[in-house]
């Protein structure tokens, strides 16, 4: 994989509140707008552990899906996500991963993602954005496959999976701190973290703007 790492951005200042989270409209806006949440967003990870792989997932987020014409290259995305909410189905470990090690969700509540530009090629979207985590953004790039779009017709949901690796140490996540300065376990966590979003989202809001692109 290439290691280049892309620029910082100037730091922005991230809400201290996962209050905030619920601050986004709750509602469509003329079938253009689209409340996004547990019930049509998964977003899970895996990342290495010396010979093993953690999966894990967050369970809470809230964000909009803004499409302001039928062109999917004009669409916004963002999200906002709750720390706390990070399950990898042991109680222990998701204490550890919560706290100032890892993602010390005490401080910073909230993992933002804002999208910049949606670029269409022939078989995927490309989507780039910036992703907000322990207070430093990054600019990310996550790729969405159109396989199986035209087979959307016929349902009222359309299914959607966009796929990112990002480097932890870039986000300050899995340095150790405090007592954790002597924890062996630091040298076994990878530094690549896989990440995946899927989405359901409905069809006929989607289709009339990925069908031309698709066919582009």
């Amino acid at each position: 994989m290439d290691d280049s790492r892309p620029a910082s951005l100037p730091p922005r200042p991230l809400s201290q509140s996962a209050r905030a989270i619920r601050l986004l409209p709750p509602h469509t806006d003329e079938g253009r707008l689209l409340t996004i949440d547990a019930r049509n967003m998964r977003l899970t990870f895996s990342v290495a552990l010396g010979p093993l792989v953690v999966r894990g997932s967050f369970g809470e987020m809230r964000g909009q899906l803004v499409l302001p014409g039928d062109d999917i290259e004009c669409a916004e995305l963002s999200v906002d996500v709750v720390a706390e909410s990070i399950s990898t189905g042991l109680p222990m470990r998701d204490r550890h991963l919560r706290g100032r090690s890892f993602l010390d969700s005490g401080r910073f509540p909230l993992i933002s993602y804002r999208s910049e530009r949606v670029i269409c090629e022939p078989e995927a979207l490309v989507v780039q954005g910036i992703l907000s985590l322990r207070g430093v953004e990054r600019r990310v790039v996550s790729n969405c496959p159109l396989r199986g779009v035209h087979d959307s017709v016929r349902t009222a949901t359309l299914a959607l999976c966009g796929e990112l690796e990002i480097s932890r140490t870039d986000f300050g996540v899995g340095i150790p701190r405090g007592l954790d300065v002597v924890n062996p376990i630091f040298l076994v966590v990878g530094r690549q973290v896989h990440i995946r979003v899927d989405l359901g989202l409905p069809a006929s809001l989607l289709l009339p703007a990925l069908l031309p692109a698709r066919g582009r």
